[in-house]
């Protein structure tokens, strides 16, 4: 773990969606997470999120049973339409989760994560580009991300995708 026993903080970040959506352009090998991925996925997390500064110090089956809980909708109603993960030759890159949270009035995104051998290939960027794009198309004005502080990478991609941290602690 990153961070001393596990102590890690959090910051909101949020972002005004836009009122006209384009469609866009779907890549191939990109398509909306399915129910049944819950295993695999909780496997890339643990993967993604190992030696990071968000590394709980969790177990694989922590995070299948995370990824279950999301997609149960112990978070919120999961936003199906709005989750979208990255599957190349068999072969699971990365992952969008979305959840419409009511405690933080707008959607949210629960989770981003690429394995580590696909980093810096674009993919979550483009994952969380197409998570907004859709939350705009089904009427949402806004969405949110908890952001760990001190983790730069995520800071740096939710900042290019057009999120701020909130301004109230």
């Amino acid at each position: 773990m990153s961070q001393e026993a596990g102590k890690r903080t959090a910051r909101l970040w949020r972002r005004i969606l836009p009122s006209n959506p384009s469609l866009g352009q779907t890549p191939p090998y990109m398509r909306e997470v399915d129910r049944k991925d819950a295993e695999i996925l909780g496997a890339l997390l643990f993967e993604a999120f190992s030696g990071t500064i968000d590394d709980a110090g969790q177990r694989e089956m922590h995070y299948v049973q995370k990824v279950e809980a999301i997609l149960d909708g112990r978070y919120g109603d999961w936003v199906c339409a709005a989750s979208w993960n990255f599957i190349d030759h068999g072969t699971l890159r990365s992952v969008c989760l979305v959840s419409d949270y009511k405690p933080y009035g707008c959607p949210v995104i629960a989770v981003v994560a690429t394995a580590p051998e696909f980093r810096q290939r674009g993919d979550a960027n483009t994952l969380l580009d197409a998570a907004v794009r859709s939350l705009a198309m089904l009427g949402y004005s806004q969405c949110c991300a908890m952001v760990t502080v001190g983790n730069h990478a995520s800071e740096r991609l939710f900042s290019s995708c057009g999120f701020v941290p909130d301004s109230h602690p």
